[in-house]
């Protein structure tokens, strides 16, 4: 078996595009792989500032050989009347290179023909090597690119080297004007400039040797231990898991450094230290058993050391300057009060069509307080945006929102208003968490609700990777927040009643269609996330969403009750019956009972009206489970009355009568969801 070493080597790219990149190279060469036939035992991937690796161990030599059935003329072509070859049958054969002898007659979808089996060679592995590698390195998306070669090819840095090894040997392999060889880089102050690789089992040692830590593991594993040998005794650090990820794709020899700071600074918000250390300088932050910051700080930096302290210094003199402009805004910026510089958002533009943050805050009061009329709710709505005119959010733009509320706090507002104030951005992710306090979610239900609402009024849409509004993320934000809060208003209510604070020219604008189909993808998102599936998921979605948690309550209602066999039947004859009333208008405003003729007909209305109260009032309570219940009660009432009664009949009377039967039945399952979208074992029965 073989193995193949490949390494990308490059400018240093940014370190928070390093894991996709290299997971789109690996991912891209093994599809690749796939479609040429070729298998392989196990895949390793690397990567550091200057290079994205892949290894691939247990290949073949070549391609597996494969058998073609080579298809000629047909048989009645092929041979006389006497069954003899005819010219048609020997020029087949000549041309293919076989013996006349050697002809099968095979029988295929379109008749009986003759035919012949090739055996095509598997090509050297070596070879389909060659022609993916281009097709891999093209794979890879950014979200920036250059040029600096006449060819305008386009990448995130300039291409400098290829190391392509074979079985220890070079691959040969060409791209952009450069060629593979069997040399490396080490580090770029430390290492030296060319390394030569004769041995792929050794190519990790190598580069270590040089100051490499090729593995990116590696580098944390050692981040992490001389974090625990370097932090001050009894401290320890603020956990920060995306600090740690930036810092191992920041370093190719990461070593970690303790520095200190002047105590007085801890005079400062303990929020704005985080910041200031951890945005701008990329430093982690020593706190004690609670949680309490202490005047030191850990940096990781890509050299072997600092004996002589002069990098930590350095460090030290660079976050004095920092915290020293931090000081400065804190006291600054409470010179002046959180209400007054409401107005000053009138010179900070939210967007040209859309106004000023002044007229933003408006909208967002105005929307409060149709969510809850509350005084300190709509207080925090005042004072939500005032932070954007402190020299500190300027500074620091990561702190909006908390600036505002501790501004708040030291004004000596009640703690409900700075809180909502603090948490109203929330959450900027998924993975983020939701407002804790009820007033910051509807807060930022609120906010987010105007920005989307307001974008899409004046056509400021989401398409392919242009989100400049970051809507996607408001979107999801404002689901995640209706969600983990159980806010149970109706998304449809919430964009009517956003769009009504615009003027009256976007006001009319016709986007609540459009915004809803976007909102309901992100509602679909989430409950992804929540491993609803993706049948359960489009037979929920089917039936517009009123709210999220009523929507995740039904999709939960429907994921138990889906599988048992009475309600799997009843929705193969649920979607006879969409299937059918899709087709026909309903021209009868209610069955006319003393117009049914059959005993099915009867039978299945009797049991309908029966049911419909109970199906109503769990419905109206949330109790979707037990509405599905009630309603798979049905099933061999439906089954018979399908068996026996013609829905489609000629009399136009019955027809219309049991249309109107149908539609009402459908209404039930409507009320929770089209549950012809359900994934069946069988679909024998449907129309």
């Amino acid at each position: 078996m073989n193995k193949f070493l490949f390494e990308l080597g490059l400018e240093e790219i940014p370190e928070n595009m390093i894991s996709r990149a290299l997971d789109q190279m690996c991912g891209s060469c093994e599809r690749l792989l796939e479609e040429s036939q070729i298998s392989f035992e196990a895949l390793q991937k690397y990567a550091s500032p200057r290079r994205l690796v892949f290894r691939l161990e247990g290949l073949p030599d070549s391609q597996a050989k494969r058998e073609e059935v080579v298809l000629g003329p047909s048989q009645s072509v092929a041979y006389d009347q006497e069954k003899k070859p005819t010219r048609a049958l020997e020029g087949f054969a000549r041309k293919g290179g076989v013996a006349v002898a050697d002809i099968e007659v095979v029988e295929t979808a379109k008749g009986t023909y003759v035919s012949y089996r090739k055996t095509i060679p598997g090509r050297p592995l070596a070879a389909i090597l060659q022609e993916i590698l281009p097709k891999i390195l093209t794979s890879i998306t950014w979200p920036k690119n250059m040029y600096w070669r006449e060819s305008r090819f386009r990448f995130i840095r300039p291409l400098r080297w290829y190391l392509a090894l074979f079985n220890d040997e070079t691959l040969p392999f060409e791209f952009e004007g450069i060629q593979a060889g069997n040399t490396t880089r080490g580090h770029r102050f430390l290492g030296e400039d060319v390394i030569q690789i004769s041995d792929i089992d050794h190519y990790v040692d190598r580069l270590r040797e040089n100051y490499v830590l090729v593995d990116p593991q590696e580098r944390k594993a050692k981040i992490t231990s001389e974090i625990e040998r370097v932090v001050p005794e009894q401290l320890g650090v603020l956990p920060d898991p995306g600090l740690v990820e930036m810092v191992v794709h920041l370093n190719e020899f990461p070593t970690v450094i303790c520095g200190g700071f002047d105590q007085e600074f801890l005079k400062l918000p303990q929020e704005v230290l985080v910041t200031v250390m951890r945005h701008h300088q990329k430093y982690f932050s020593v706190i004690d058993d609670n949680n309490k910051i202490h005047p030191y700080f850990l940096t990781v930096v890509n050299t072997q050391g600092d004996p002589d302290g002069k990098i930590r210094e350095g460090h030290e003199k660079v976050l004095k300057a920092r915290l020293e402009d931090a000081a400065f805004f804190w006291k600054a910026d409470r010179k002046e009060a959180l209400k007054d510089r409401v107005e000053q958002l009138n010179h900070v533009v939210f967007q040209e069509k859309l106004g000023t943050y002044h007229d933003k805050t408006t909208r967002i009061r105005k929307l409060c307080a149709e969510l809850e009329k509350e005084e300190h709710l709509d207080t925090a709505a005042l004072l939500c945006k005032g932070d954007l005119t402190t020299d500190m959010v300027r500074e620091f733009p990561e702190l909006q929102g908390i600036m505002g509320g501790l501004y708040a706090r030291d004004e000596g507002y009640p703690e409900e208003v700075c809180r909502a104030i603090r948490e109203h951005y929330r959450p900027v992710s998924l993975e983020d968490e939701s407002p804790a306090s009820r007033l910051g979610a509807l807060l930022s239900v609120a906010d987010k609700l105007d920005t989307i609402v307001g974008c899409f009024a004046i056509g400021i849409v989401p398409t392919g990777s242009s989100d400049p509004f970051a809507l996607r993320r408001h979107a999801q934000g404002l689901i995640k927040v209706l969600f983990d809060l159980k806010l149970d208003w109706s998304l449809r209510w919430l964009v009517e009643k956003a769009q009504e604070n615009f003027p009256e020219e976007l006001e009319g604008q016709e986007i609540t269609g459009t915004l809803m189909d976007f909102l309901e993808r992100r509602v679909r998102h989430i409950f992804q996330e929540k491993k609803i599936a993706y049948d359960v998921l489009n037979a929920v979605l089917a039936v517009e969403v009123q709210s999220v948690s009523d929507a995740f309550r039904r999709a939960q209602a429907l994921a138990e009750i889906k599988d048992q066999p009475d309600f799997e039947a009843l929705a193969i004859a649920y979607r006879r019956t969409k299937n059918i009333l899709a087709r026909q208008p309903i021209d009868l405003p209610e069955v006319q009972k003393e117009k049914l003729a059959d005993p099915e007909e009867h039978a299945l209305l009797d049991a309908y009206l029966k049911i419909r109260p109970d199906v109503e009032r769990n419905v109206n309570e949330g109790n979707y489970e037990a509405a599905l219940r009630e309603i798979a009660g049905l099933r061999e009432t439906v089954d018979s009355f399908f068996d026996k009664v013609l829905v489609m009949t000629d009399d136009e009377g019955l027809r219309n009568n049991r249309l109107r039967l149908l539609h009402d039945i459908s209404q039930l399952f409507l009320s929770i969801a089209d549950i012809s979208e359900v994934v069946r074992e069988r679909d024998d029965h449907d129309e």
